[in-house]
C-alpha cells in the first residue's frame, strides 16, 4: 500500500493561466469563451479541513491498523537482490537493475499483494492473503529448484 501516502498536494496552472490570460484580453467576463484563471489559494482553508478529515486522518487510521506501510519499506529494505539497486545515492542505474525480457534473475524482486490494496475493504483477510503469497512464493522456488537440479 506504498499509495497510501500519495497525494497530489498542490496543483499548479502557471501555464494554463497564462494561456488563458493572453485569450482573454479579447473578452469579457460575461463572454462565454471567457475562462477565470484556476487559483487553489481562494480555497486554501477548505482543502486543508477536507485533507485533513478525509485523507490525512484516514492515513493513519490505516497505517495504525495494520502497519502496512511500515511493512512495505522493511520489506524494500530488507531486500537483498539486484532489482532495486538503482536505489542510489549517485542516482546511477547499475547494469545489475536493468531487467531483461525473458531473462531470468536470481533474486527478483516481489511485492506481496497486499501492498497494492488501497483500502482494508479491499484486502479481505491480510493474514489469508499473506500465507497464499508465502505458499506462492515457495512454489515458485520450489519450480527453480527443480529446474536447476535438472541443468
Amino acid at each position: 500500500m506504498p499509495s497510501l501516502g500519495l497525494l497530489l498536494e498542490h496543483p499548479i496552472f502557471d501555464s494554463y493561466n497564462r494561456k488563458v490570460e493572453g485569450l482573454n484580453t479579447k473578452l469579457s467576463p460575461t463572454d462565454a469563451d471567457f475562462r477565470p484563471p484556476i487559483d487553489f489559494d481562494a480555497h486554501a482553508e477548505t482543502i486543508a479541513a477536507f485533507k485533513q478529515a478525509q485523507i490525512y486522518d484516514r492515513m493513519r487510521s490505516i497505517e495504525d491498523r495494520g502497519g502496512v506501510f511500515d511493512a512495505w519499506v522493511r520489506s524494500v529494505d530488507s531486500y537483498t537482490g539486484g532489482d532495486l539497486a538503482y536505489l542510489n545515492t549517485k542516482g546511477i542505474i547499475p547494469a545489475g537493475a536493468i531487467i531483461k525480457k525473458g531473462e531470468r534473475r536470481a533474486q527478483p524482486f516481489h511485492e506481496k499483494k497486499r501492498f497494492d490494496a488501497t483500502d482494508y475493504s479491499a484486502t479481505g483477510n491480510v493474514e489469508e492473503q499473506e500465507r497464499e503469497e508465502e505458499e506462492e512464493e515457495e512454489g515458485v522456488l520450489d519450480k527453480a529448484k527443480l529446474a536447476d537440479m535438472e541443468g
